[in-house]
């Protein structure tokens, strides 16, 4: 598992409370398959996966395809598909937006995607970038080691997603590096940001679950949409 702990539940949660079923998954940058499993252990059967490091990946029965997710992966996987999990990769990407457009081609006309990437408006986030002027998760180690580079504050999503055709079904900070104990030590650091700032301050990762609508830009002089209407 390559993401901070408890993500994986509550993505499957949130999946069950959305009444998703058991139809066409496809999993892109599975990494060893750990949400692979978790999927399959939840009834759905017919499941594809991606993975460029086929080397890691370790589910029984299924072989990953080894596409590159910053290239036109929607023609080289030829189908659509009814949910498209996309957990902690879109920030390791070069384009966000040709990701996110590429996913929105193999959506099914009420497919779901469901997406995490780093919240870098953390309480801890917001600390470091008060002190250093970084975004957590995108240091020079991340850069460098972890190939984190495509950072994604909400509101920047936000209208990215709304101008590549995705509107938000459901939103939610989970998952947590630090265990109970550690939260609990770290009390007095972390309350303060919780009643000003509310619940977004205290997940490690943002969360959503995406459907397909008609794109729109709010460019300054550019208004588009599914007409091709500008104004």
């Amino acid at each position: 598992m390559r993401c901070a702990p408890g993500t994986h539940e509550a993505a499957m949660a949130m999946l069950r409370d959305l009444g998703t079923k058991e139809l066409p998954v496809l999993d892109l940058a599975s990494g060893s398959g750990a949400m692979l499993a978790r999927l399959r252990d939840g009834g759905f059967t017919d499941i594809t996966a991606v993975e460029l490091d086929v080397k890691k990946f370790a589910v029984p029965e299924l072989t990953p395809l080894a596409i590159d997710l910053n290239s036109d992966f929607a023609k080289a996987l030829g189908r659509r598909f009814s949910l498209v999990t996309a957990i902690e990769i879109i920030e390791h990407l070069d384009s966000p937006r040709h990701f996110l457009s590429q996913v929105r081609e193999l959506l099914d006309e009420d497919g779901l995607l469901l997406l995490t990437t780093p919240n870098i408006a953390e309480w801890m986030g917001r600390i470091r970038f008060l002190l250093t002027g970084t975004l957590r998760y995108f240091d020079d180690v991340q850069y460098q080691y972890n190939h984190h580079v495509s950072p994604l504050p909400e509101a920047q999503l936000r209208h990215l997603l709304s101008e590549v055709g995705l509107g938000i079904v459901a939103a939610k900070t989970v998952g947590s590096f630090f265990g109970p104990l550690k939260m609990a030590c770290l009390f007095p650091l972390w309350l303060p940001f919780r009643l000003f700032a509310g619940p977004s301050v205290m997940g490690d990762v943002n969360l959503y679950v995406l459907r397909r609508v008609a794109p729109q830009s709010w460019r300054a002089g550019d208004w588009t949409a599914d007409t091709g209407e500008t104004g």
